[in-house]
């Protein structure tokens, strides 16, 4: 009996100490706590260097710039796994250990599952969705890896490229560290957001004949500190979101203040950097963005005022390509001309100004109720729908022999190997090759990475794409979820998709919950993701793009896993 109530005392003594601690009462500093603390400051800092110093390294200009920029970020990643790892395995022992120690006493404790330091609690023992996708993702590059006949490639990945087992397990690895270590701190995406804007700055004095840093090898394809403009798009398809998504859902005036300088840069580079993919985020952004704006009557006036916005930016290009028309270095009649030589926006300006008028003026009579209007939402989403299908419609028909008549001429229309700058030839491409994959290949690839060695074991494409290319080596299909699906197999293709999907669906939801407070911060980290999937239909995984995301996608999980609500 005496025992009994000692026990009984001991674990309600074990209880009230837990629940002390997650109240916030003052306690002295343990080494589980000091531990986790560390793995999170050191979260922090790897942060810090990957957003913040890693765009602007540079070794000899546009010479390797690839290369160089992927040493970089081998030698930081590896330096911080080398020092994060351990911590965060001594963290894992001491949550299981005092999981253990408390189960009994705190059954009853919702919340309470890893408990006993200011960093415990449920939400770092649950696994997401997006958790689930990452982790299934990651074993099977393992398994593509571990089956692959190409594995002395398949280790560092593709040179140039180096997206093989290393480097995908580096993204997995800190995606998971982010999302149950790292303690989230939002005046790191204003950093975040200041860094790019100087990259884009740099890249719109750059298409404008203006080069502040002394670059060697300059050409027109290259941009800014980032190299090939495709690359720089990636880049930009990140990162371009943090200011646009911030501006309109910030309360903060200094935030919303920057936020506003960081998209006019943003815009900018978008539409004067050359490569045709912006078009992709553009669209997606504006249209995202438009969708969630029916909460209320503050976000469709931000939403209006970021269409006149660029708008605005468009027109601004296009009176300083009047007064220096000859400083504008990139290929006539491109999307940057239409969109900075021509009176589109200037049009597209007055029907938006009028609107956020219209909306102004309803907002001071309080009639405005965004919630009536949400058909529109439905009719935005629809008319996107019906675009696209009636576009593929049409490419597919007019690709056939005979083709439309009056439609024949259009480049656009006809599905051959030129489509889309060669996307059309990489596309086959990589339909083709999975095509001869056999059996167990299918499901898991042939090895990260490995698309051009196996592409080149197959004699009558490696001769198609020898002369379409002028003997370049093909090393990705130029769509990443087709690249996927032969490097990693089917199985890899939908956990990937599931990471995307999942963190876009369940980001935006936790943004709509969030009324007040820096959960509504999670529109930024699903926005950003859907724009990198858009945009790497017909982009592809690289050093200077996806390590970025799985980054955000790992803060934005960190966010969601605050406090004990699970999305």
């Amino acid at each position: 009996m005496g025992l009994g109530m000692k026990e009984e005392r001991k674990a309600g003594t074990e209880v009230e100490e837990i629940i002390s601690d997650e109240v916030g009462q003052e306690s002295p500093l343990t080494l589980k706590e000091f531990l986790e603390e560390a793995v999170s400051l050191l979260l922090t800092a790897y942060l810090f260097i990957i957003f913040c110093i890693y765009p602007f390294y540079i070794k000899n200009g546009y010479s390797d710039i690839g290369n160089e920029k992927y040493q970089f970020y081998k030698y930081i990643t590896m330096g911080g796994l080398g020092l994060i790892l351990p911590l965060a395995l001594l963290c894992i022992f001491f949550r299981v250990r005092d999981w253990r120690k408390s189960k009994g006493a705190v059954a009853h404790a919702e919340g309470m599952a890893f408990s006993g330091g200011k960093m415990g609690g449920l939400r770092r023992c649950h696994f997401s969705l997006t958790d689930w996708a990452v982790a299934i993702y990651g074993i099977v590059v393992i398994f593509s890896y571990v089956f692959s006949d190409y594995k002395e490639k398949g280790l560092w990945g593709e040179a140039g490229w180096n997206m093989g087992l290393l480097t995908q397990l580096a993204f997995v690895l800190f995606y998971f560290l982010l999302a149950f270590f790292w303690e989230y701190e939002e005046n790191l995406l204003a950093a975040f957001m200041g860094a790019a804007s100087v990259v884009f700055l740099l890249g719109v004095l750059n298409r404008f004949s203006i080069y502040p840093i002394n670059m060697g090898g300059k050409d027109i394809g290259f941009l800014s500190t980032l190299g090939n403009i495709n690359w720089y798009c990636g880049y930009w398809a990140v990162l371009f979101p943090v200011s646009l998504v911030l501006y309109w859902c910030t309360d903060k005036l200094w935030l919303r203040l920057a936020a506003l300088a960081g998209t006019s840069i943003g815009i900018a580079t978008g539409v004067s950097q050359g490569s045709s993919s912006a078009v992709i985020v553009f669209a997606g952004l504006y249209l995202c963005v438009f969708c969630l704006s029916f909460k209320g009557i503050e976000k469709m006036k931000r939403f209006l005022e970021l269409v006149i916005l660029f708008c605005a930016v468009c027109q601004g290009l296009r009176g300083w390509r009047i007064v220096r028309p000859d400083g504008f270095n990139f290929y006539e009649g491109t999307l940057s001309d239409v969109l900075t030589m021509s009176r589109v926006t200037l049009f597209g300006m007055i029907p938006a100004g009028i609107a956020y008028l219209l909306l102004c003026a309803a907002g001071k009579r309080g009639s405005a109720d965004m919630r009536k209007y949400k058909a529109l939402r439905q009719i935005a989403i629809l008319g996107a729908v019906v675009v696209a299908g009636v576009y593929v419609l049409l490419l597919v028909l007019n690709s056939k022999a005979g083709g439309i008549r009056f439609m024949g001429n259009l480049s656009a229309l006809v599905f051959n190997a030129g489509w889309g700058n060669a996307r059309g030839a990489t596309w086959s491409a990589g339909i083709e090759v999975y095509k001869n994959m056999h059996g167990w290949d299918k499901l898991i690839g042939v090895g990260p990475d490995c698309f051009a060695m196996h592409l080149y074991t197959l004699p009558d494409l490696a001769e198609r794409m020898s002369n379409q290319f002028n003997g370049a080596r093909l090393t990705n299909a130029h769509n990443e979820w087709l690249t996927v699906l032969v490097n990693q197999g089917l199985l890899g293709l939908v956990s990937y998709g599931g990471i995307f999907v999942s963190a876009f669906v369940r980001y935006l939801y936790g943004g709509e919950k969030a009324l007040e407070g820096r959960k509504r911060y999670l529109y930024v980290f699903g926005i950003s993701a859907f724009v990198y999937t858009l945009h790497n239909m017909v982009s592809f995984q690289q050093i200077l793009s996806t390590p970025f995301i799985f980054l955000m996608l790992g803060m934005g999980e960190a966010l969601v896993k605050e406090g004990n609500e699970q999305l």
